[in-house]
């Protein structure tokens, strides 16, 4: 058989094992997507091969011969000698090689072991060649032949050209390497003279400081450069011919290295290890040099190839190919001997190369024949066909073994034998078992040579093996395709046993042998990367497995165990749902409700669950935390810490509700958290078991009788002269509680130093001391109290039954001594691990007891009030020991504590309950197992039964027993002749059926005769086949023979009516022929014979089912005749066909074509001509001529004629064009090869101005694109910049240039020079000025001119100013100065200026300064008036500009306000020296407001100083002061504020509270009344908002009675209460919550010329008139969380303070109409209240004890009138411009009337 059909034939197969595997699958609707595998394929191809014996090959040691022969068995008795040659043709080891350093060495050249190249050994010596004159080496002279290579390791130090080498001869150079960085040269003479150098261009491969490694390959006219080794393709860098060999004809000359002969050139650098080689090296032998590894290849890798072709073929590793030339080139030479027969050959993939074994000498050599042996190498396999193709006769005997693993024994994998008992086996025995192993027989008759054997794994005909046809749920026919290794062992021969055979016949030859398998990747890969060792398996994206051989499943996706994919079911890995939570799973069975299920159930348990979440799928959150109702599962954030307030909580637990976060509150504490108390409850504490405590408010104190209090403090609502947390309490000062009493106590004028209350005994004077304190002064603690502090002493409170007897506390803690097992302060609690028990009016702790077994995480710990323990979920019992009902088993390791029984519903006693222990279920009958999940012996399961259990009801005779399968009812059959349920029937291949003897006879069809092995059940009678008959099937009809059981008739018959075969001409030398089998073929197996001009052209051997036959009859004479038949024959007898014939067609024309352009060429035009061929094929009609350009493949011109030149116009500069030429006759056209021509270069075309992008302030980023038309190769691009200053521009500069090699088209030279980076064509330019504008344009070179492109300008953007001036400052007034200021220059400003900020610098003391910004200037304002300033103060201003970058400050100006007169000058202090003297003592004024003033003494007496009035406790304010406090009196950047204050007033309008941050007092807090009615204003930002009471009716509050106000903010809303019953709230609608820094707080006004400037309206409206009344108990919030703390105003600690009574002074509590004066100052009245005239009436009352005074003066301003009533002596006098008048005497100290006309 044909040699090549063979092997089509066999890569057919390698698809079989997949369509076999289909089959079965066929009939089935898929109801999931089916698994992935890779495409079967050769797996043993190119893998490490051996044989037994080891010289088992022939030529091994020696040349030796053997017989070759034909397909034909005749050929046997003769020999047609052949020889086997092992050897290389060329070269087996690396080829030696001359040293040219250190040879010669000049002194300048100086030797180093530290910088060496890569890889280099630890002696190595590299050579330095300085940048001297001289400075060179000179070895010994070498004569250069036609081949040799030069190599060298090179580090230049510096940029240039260089020599690296040249050999001259009487001064004329021979050769010459030079290098740069862009280039390598190679100049050489050839006999012809000197030639033009080679020009390799380099850029980028070759760098300073870097080391390369340069080879030179030279063969002839044929030159290659190598950098590094090899290119990716094991090419050389760059390979160009030479005009012709180097001419080195003399051994005479001079060899110089490191520079030329002219004194030129001079190398700066390193050389090391450098090289002459007297022959061209390989491709590999390059490589080797290079790294020192020799590259490996299949077969006889130690074969180098010759320097003619130094480079191993890339498809076929035989051959070798030249430098330069294609892949496909036919240009190839053998790299083995053409008669080596090397043992690689057997699995190379190539069915065109043979292994032979060495020559048996006897028969006794090929009994024991040989093994081969392939290691599949990088991994295990499934292997599916072994296929075996033969060159010489076929063995009698084969054995196939495998490795599963390489750690494994040999297994037997398949035996093939003439005849099976030469390995003691039956011929094509059963296979019992999946894995079972046979042996095949051998047909009887096998060609001579060329023949072939299949091993099918699964399908080894004729017997089927088990389960091949269910291949995916056979385990074990799994396991048995797999393999690592292959061994197959050869034994004897066909053919050659005779004696008179020429031994030289008695070998193996095998041309391949292919294993036809995959990559095991568990049905979850479509690819399989085979490259790696060991192989890995591309695993589809939706598997979701990993590992080599997706084997299993990725973190996630563990919700069911890994399985792997058959053809019907992917069996992906399902994913868990663990939420974002986890990165892994695990499965767990336990918890899988159906295991043995892949589309139902769900047993993924998620791994250490990430972001506080807990549970099975991280759907829980842990201990601690909790989520809200319908949260996403999946937010990182779903689990909240709970952040239970352990004060509030029971037993201080910090746990809450999984869902909600509620926490387990106390009796009285309510809240989320539990961290506030219930209305009428406060005082949220640890010890107390409740939470809070009752308010206990006494109703004489509270206002309208009120029980509720403060949540914190317990501080219940009191009346204006009561205290005390539950108002039980005078205040200080005060006495007698009475209900009646409407501000519930009177005053008692009470010494409050010392005491915890405000209320005294009347009659003793003794403070009202805090419980538990006792003394005159209260500074000692009653026994049994401990810890006195501000708020008292506290009570020990020891429990009686939980302390020792007799014990008291610590004075200090307050712990008390505890009995064991008892804790707490007051010994009232249980120690962990324990738990109380009430016993009468006692207590005892006794331990917990808990069973680890079924307690949470093992806990001990139980409740300390009922002693339960945390029980799991399946467990109860107090002490969690017992299992709930239908659990059993009660253990630690179950996250449930006790595992479920599970018993059988069907199988199970209605209402019972399994044993808790065992975990036994209660069966019915007929049921068994621990669940009553099982049949009893005799029954099996039945969905159709009661008890879901039927008998068995098997055969008496047909079953050995009366047990049957409990889940199918199958019975076991005594016989393997008999089947059914029941063992009733005989099995398939069985009949006639004993019912006594229970057994079936075989029908013993004959395999060869009988269509299949059934036969009739009750006769036996088989199927035969058409030519076979008898009962058996085991004769063969009248006129057939050769019983055969390959044959579909059985029997054959000799062949009927072949067609002749059907010609196609197809051209002048071939004639395709195809044909058909026979009508009637009559047998399985043909041979056809295909006979040309009655000779035997073609042999072919057909097997049913027949195809069509097809040859193609080649190299034929054109045109000419020839016949063709067939003859078709079996083994029985054969047949002819008709002939038929055929004629071929004319010739192309023959003989050479040769196209040459004439450079040198045009950028517009090519020249060119070609030669005539022969026409011994007929005469030329003509010639065409096409061209076509290689970058838009479009023609370019044409020319058809009979001329031998042409002109190609109108072509494009440097654009590559493919010119080919045809010479055509009648029978078709002769193409030359085709031409290709680049046109030459031109000045580019078409440069666009470069992009402009402004990339930051000192940065300008320049782009541009590469001229539309290059016009050739662009090889620089320069960038040009000028600044620009208004009209004036700087001189242009070049700020970048990139070189490199842009080429629009492939370059003729070397394809390696299109590798070459093109020159950049974009830059940064950068060390710009900011905001600057700047021009640049590009200018673009090739090797023809330049050109460039428009002017194009940019700006740099702004950056931040980098200097401000400092201000200019001048006083104006004492209050008062001018801040004035310049704008820089734009270089310091650096971009558009957007304003300035005029800040004022205050100095502090341990702080650094404090600036406050009191403008915001716009760009054009050079100048701001500071005004509210201090007379006589020096102030620090400081200007910033902004622009949109940033902002630059500048340093402070100086200057100093004017002086004003002094104020806050206090009053002296008088201290009386004798009876008629006293000392009279001041200090200076607080506010000099200029130098040191000059003082004057002055002594007045005061009217009426003695008066008594009844006050009361308060600060009066008459309407034109304030208090001023600093600004850390109210708390910064809060979300909450909070005031309490009392007033009592009768005006309707003033301010009460008052802070605005600094600036535009975007943010404010006040309380104010306006129209009589409180309001409470905030603005957090961007949204004021006024809260007012909304329930009191409007009532308005200036009734001169005492009112409270509670002023609180939380975030944006605002809540109002007033005497504890009326209240308001709003919300601001901004979204801001919090309140910044202040410029001071301010009570009851602010000053004058205070500046508001908000723009609010309405009631948001700030009052600024001052407050007219008195206030009392003013409190500031300074704390709301983990408890509000409210603390006292104190007054003494204000800032400022002006016109405002002192604290001291009270608040009167009868207000009389008047003014008091006291000697000093004077009241002013408005000037419309008195308007004069001629008459007018005056009249006031006064009341005085002084003589003299000025009662009231009124003038004129315009004019010398006044008026004015005097008091002198004791007279009252009355003046005016024109007189005086006496009244009367008025020196009484009572009141007068004055009324005067």
């Amino acid at each position: 058989m044909n040699c090549w059909a063979l092997s089509l034939r066999c890569r057919v197969l390698f698809h079989a094992i997949e369509t076999l595997i289909l089959t079965y699958y066929d009939s089935f609707v898929l109801v999931s997507s089916q698994g992935h595998f890779p495409r079967l394929g050769n797996v043993g191809a190119f893998k490490n091969v051996s044989v037994v014996p080891t010289q088992a090959t022939c030529g091994l040691p020696d040349r030796s011969t053997f017989c070759h022969s034909s397909v034909a068995v005749e050929s046997i008795m003769s020999c047609t000698q052949r020889f086997c040659v092992q050897e290389c043709p060329y070269r087996s080891s690396p080829s030696s090689y001359k040293l040219l350093l250190p040879e010669g060495l000049s002194t300048c050249v100086t030797e180093d072991k530290k910088d060496l190249h890569p890889g280099s050994f630890s002696n190595a010596s590299s050579f330095i060649f300085h940048n001297h004159k001289d400075c060179f080496s000179t070895p010994r002279l070498l004569r250069l032949t036609a081949s040799f290579t030069l190599t060298v390791w090179l580090k230049p130090e510096q940029e240039g050209v260089m020599c690296v080498i040249e050999k001259a001869i009487d001064g004329q150079t021979v050769f010459k390497l030079t290098i740069s960085e862009k280039e390598t040269m190679f100049y050489y003479r050839t006999v012809n003279g000197l030639q033009p150098p080679i020009k390799v261009m380099t850029l980028g491969r070759i760098l300073v400081k870097k080391w390369i490694h340069l080879s030179v390959q030279v063969h002839h006219s044929r030159i290659s450069f190598f950098l590094n080794g090899w290119e990716d393709d094991s090419t050389p860098f760059d390979s160009r011919i030479l005009v012709g060999p180097v001419a080195d004809g003399n051994a005479d000359g001079t060899l110089q290295i490191g520079q030329s002969f002219t004194g030129l050139e001079q190398f700066v650098g390193r050389m090391q290890d450098f090289r002459f080689y007297p022959v061209a090296l390989s491709n590999r032998d390059i490589l080797e040099v290079f790294s020192g590894k020799f590259p490996h290849l299949h077969t006889q890798s130690e074969c180098r190839c010759p320097g003619s072709h130094p480079r191993v073929h890339p498809l076929i590793q035989r051959y070798c190919i030249p430098n330069g030339a294609d892949d496909t080139t036919n240009d190839r030479v053998l790299r083995l001997d053409a008669e080596a027969h090397p043992l690689y050959y057997i699995n190379d993939d190539d069915i065109g190369t043979t292994w032979i074994s060495s020559v048996f000498a006897n028969t006794v050599g090929l009994d024991r024949g040989v093994s081969i042996t392939i290691d599949l190498q990088n991994g295990q396999y499934q292997v599916f066909y072994i296929v075996l193709q033969f060159f010489s006769p076929h063995p009698e005997a084969i054995r196939i073994e495998r490795k599963k693993r390489d750690d494994l024994k040999w297994e037997d994998w398949q035996y093939f034998a003439k005849n099976c008992s030469i390995f003691g086996m039956d011929n094509n025995g059963s296979l019992e078992k999946p894995d079972s192993v046979n042996c095949l027989q051998l047909p009887r008759f096998t060609p001579y040579s060329r023949g072939n054997l299949t091993f099918s794994v699964l399908t080894p005909e004729p017997n089927h093996r088990p389960g091949y046809n269910d291949f995916y749920n056979t385990p074990s026919l799994q396991e048995f395709v797999k393999a690592t290794q292959v061994r197959i062992h050869l034994r004897g021969q066909y053919h050659t046993n005779e004696s008179w055979v020429n031994f030289r016949h008695r070998y193996y030859g095998v041309n391949e042998v292919t294993v036809s398998g995959r990559c095991n990747c568990h049905g979850h890969a479509d690819n399989c990367d085979t490259a790696m060792e060991p192989y890995r398996c591309l695993c589809v994206k939706e598997s979701y497995t990993e590992g080599n051989n997706c084997d299993h499943c990725l973190p996630l996706y563990n919700d069911k165990p890994f399985h792997p994919g058959d053809q019907v079911h992917a069996y992906n890995c399902k994913p868990c749902q663990c939420y974002g939570h986890a990165e892994s799973c695990h499965y767990d069975l336990a918890i899988d409700p159906f295991p043995q299920e892949y589309y139902r159930g769900s047993g993924g348990v998620c791994d250490n669950c990430q972001h506080n979440t807990a549970g099975r799928n991280c759907e829980l959150c842990k201990d601690f935390h909790y989520r809200q109702a319908g949260a996403d599962l999946s937010a990182i954030d779903v689990c909240k810490p709970c952040d239970c307030y352990a004060t509030g909580t029971k037993n201080k637990s910090l746990l809450c509700d999984n869902i909600g976060g509620q926490c387990n509150c106390k009796r009285h504490v309510s809240g989320r958290q539990c961290n506030q108390c219930q209305e009428g409850f406060y005082n949220l504490q640890q010890s107390n078991p409740d939470g809070c405590s009752p308010c206990n408010c006494n109703t004489s104190g509270t206002v309208n009788g009120d029980i509720t209090c403060h949540q914190n403090s317990g501080q219940c609502k009191c009346k204006a002269n009561v205290i005390g947390l539950r108002c039980d309490n005078c205040n200080f000062g005060f006495k007698a509680l009475r209900y009646s009493n409407e501000d519930g106590c009177e005053p008692c004028w009470c010494n409050s130093h010392g005491s915890v209350n405000q209320f005294c005994n009347p009659l003793t004077g003794q403070c009202s001391c805090k419980e538990r304190v006792k003394g005159l002064h209260c500074d000692t603690c009653v026994d049994n109290f401990y810890g006195l502090d501000v708020t008292g002493c506290k009570a020990c409170e020891c429990n009686i039954a939980g302390s020792f007897s007799g014990t008291v506390c610590d004075a200090k803690t307050g712990q008390c001594a505890c009995k064991p097992n008892i804790g707490g302060r007051q010994c009232n609690k249980c120690l962990d691990g324990y738990h109380k028990v009430q016993e009468k009016h006692s207590f005892v702790c006794l331990p917990c007891d808990c069973d680890k077994a079924g307690t949470v995480n093992g806990s001990l710990l139980c409740d300390k009030s009922t002693g339960q323990c945390p029980c799991k979920a399946g467990v109860t019992g107090l002490q969690c020991n017992q299992c709930m009902l239908h659990t059993y088993n009660l253990s630690m390791s179950n996250l449930l504590g006790c595992q479920r029984c599970d018993c059988d519903a069907l199988g199970t006693l209605a209402g019972t309950v399994c044993d808790h222990v065992s975990g036994q279920c209660v069966c019915l009958p007929h049921r068994q197992g621990r669940r009553c999940n099982e049949c009893k012996p005799g029954f099996y399961f039945s969905p159709s039964s009661v008890t879901g259990c039927l008998p068995c009801l098997c055969h008496v005779a047909g079953s050995g027993s009366q047990v049957c399968d409990t889940l199918t009812g199958q019975c076991i059959c005594q016989d393997a002749s008999v089947t059914g349920q029941t063992c009733e029937r005989c099995k398939e291949h069985y009949f006639g059926f004993d019912s006594v003897t229970g057994r079936c006879q075989h029908c013993n069809c004959h395999p060869a005769g009988a269509i299949s092995a059934t036969c009739h059940l009750v006769t036996g009678q088989c199927v035969c086949k058409q030519f076979v008959t008898g009962l058996k099937c085991d004769n063969c009809v009248p006129d057939a023979s050769n019983l055969d059981v390959h044959n579909l008739f059985g029997c054959s018959k000799t062949p009927l009516q072949q067609p002749p075969p059907t010609g196609e001409v197809l051209n002048s030398s071939v004639i395709s022929l195809s044909w058909s089998s026979p009508d009637s073929p009559n047998s399985n197996r043909l041979t056809y014979l295909l006979y040309r001009d009655e000779a035997e052209i073609y042999a072919v051997e057909d097997y049913y089912p027949y195809s069509i036959q097809t040859f193609i009859d080649t190299t034929l004479s054109p045109y000419t005749f020839y016949s063709y038949y067939i003859q078709a024959s079996n083994i029985h007898g054969s047949t002819r066909s008709a002939s038929v014939t055929y004629r071929t067609k004319s010739g192309t024309p023959t003989g050479s074509l040769n196209l040459t352009p004439v450079f040198p060429v045009s950028h517009h035009s090519v020249l060119l001509y070609w030669t005539a061929p022969s026409n011994d094929s007929g005469p030329i009609e003509k010639y065409i001529l096409t061209c076509t350009g290689l970058v838009d493949l479009q023609p370019c011109g044409q020319y058809e004629g009979l001329k031998t030149s042409a002109i190609i116009w109108n072509l494009m500069p440097f654009t590559k064009y493919v010119f080919s030429v045809q010479a055509c006759t009648s029978g078709g056209c002769l193409k030359g090869q085709p031409v290709t021509v680049i046109t030459a270069q031109a000045p580019p075309e078409g440069l666009l101005p470069p992009v402009i992008k402004t990339f930051s302030s000192t940065e300008l980023s320049v782009e541009w694109s590469p001229p539309e038309k290059p016009n050739g190769i662009i090889i620089r691009y320069e960038l040009y910049m000028r600044k620009s200053f208004g009209n004036f521009l700087t001189p242009e500069i070049r700020v970048f240039q990139s070189s490199g090699w842009l080429s629009p088209q492939p370059v003729l030279e070397s394809a390696n020079e299109n590798a070459l980076a093109p020159p950049q064509t974009s830059t940064t330019v950068t060390d710009l000025e900011p905001f600057t504008e700047y021009e640049f344009y590009v200018l673009a070179v090739n090797m023809a001119g330049s050109t460039s492109s428009d002017w194009i300008s940019g700006r740099t953007a702004e950056a931040a100013p980098v200097f401000m001036p400092a201000p200019s400052v001048f006083p104006l007034s004492p209050y008062s100065l001018n801040v004035s200021w310049e704008k820089p220059e734009d270089n310091l400003s650096r971009g558009e200026v957007m304003g300035y900020s005029i800040s004022l610098i205050t100095e502090q003391r341990f702080l650094p300064p404090y600036s406050q910004v009191l403008h915001i200037a716009e760009a054009h304002e050079l100048s701001y008036v500071a005004t509210g300033l201090k007379p006589y103060r020096t102030y620090n201003f400081t200007i910033t500009l902004c622009n949109q970058i940033g902002c630059v400050t500048s340093d402070p100006g100086m200057g100093q306000t004017l002086a004003a007169a002094p104020r806050k000058l206090a009053a002296p202090r008088v201290e009386g020296i004798n009876s008629t003297m006293v000392k009279i003592i001041w200090s200076e004024p607080e506010e000099l407001n200029g130098p040191s003033p000059i003082y004057q003494v002055e002594r007045m007496d005061s009217s009426l100083a003695t008066l008594s009035a009844e006050v009361t406790k308060g600060i009066r304010f008459p309407g034109n002061g304030y208090y001023r406090f600093a600004s850390s009196t109210l708390p910064a950047n809060t979300y909450f504020t909070g005031i309490k204050v009392k007033f009592r007033t009768q005006e309707p309008d003033g301010l009460i509270f008052f802070s605005a941050s600094p600036g535009n007092q975007e943010e404010y807090i006040a309380l104010q009344l306006r129209s009589g009615r409180p309001y409470f204003l905030f603005d957090p930002q961007g949204s004021a908002v006024a809260v007012t009471p909304t329930n009191d009716g409007g009532k308005e509050y200036n009734d001169n009675s005492w009112h409270q106000i509670i002023a609180t903010r939380i975030q944006a809303l605002g809540n109002i209460t007033v005497d504890g019953q009326y209240t308001g709230s709003s919300l601001a609608a901004s979204g801001s919550t919090i309140i910044g820094e202040n410029t001071g707080v301010f009570v009851g006004g602010i000053p004058q010329g205070y500046s508001i400037v908000r723009r609010d309206v309405g009631m948001k409206t700030i009052i600024q008139k001052g407050f007219v009344g008195c206030l009392s108990d003013f409190f500031l919030k300074k704390m709301h969380t983990p408890y509000e703390n409210w603390e006292s105003l104190n007054w003494q600690d204000a800032e400022e303070q002006n016109n405002v009574y002192h604290i001291w002074e009270g608040c009167p509590i009868v207000l009389s109409e008047g003014a008091h004066f006291l000697g000093k100052g004077f009241l002013e009245l408005h000037s419309d209240v008195f308007s004069g005239g001629q008459e007018f009436e005056i009249s006031f009352k006064f009341r005085t004890d002084q003589l003299n005074g000025l009662l009231l003066f009124v003038y004129n301003k315009d004019g010398p009138d006044y008026l004015a009533p005097l008091g002198l002596a004791d007279l009252l006098v009355y003046c005016c411009s024109h007189g005086a008048e006496t009244l009367s005497s008025h020196q009484d100290s009572v009141i007068h009337v004055i009324s005067h006309q």
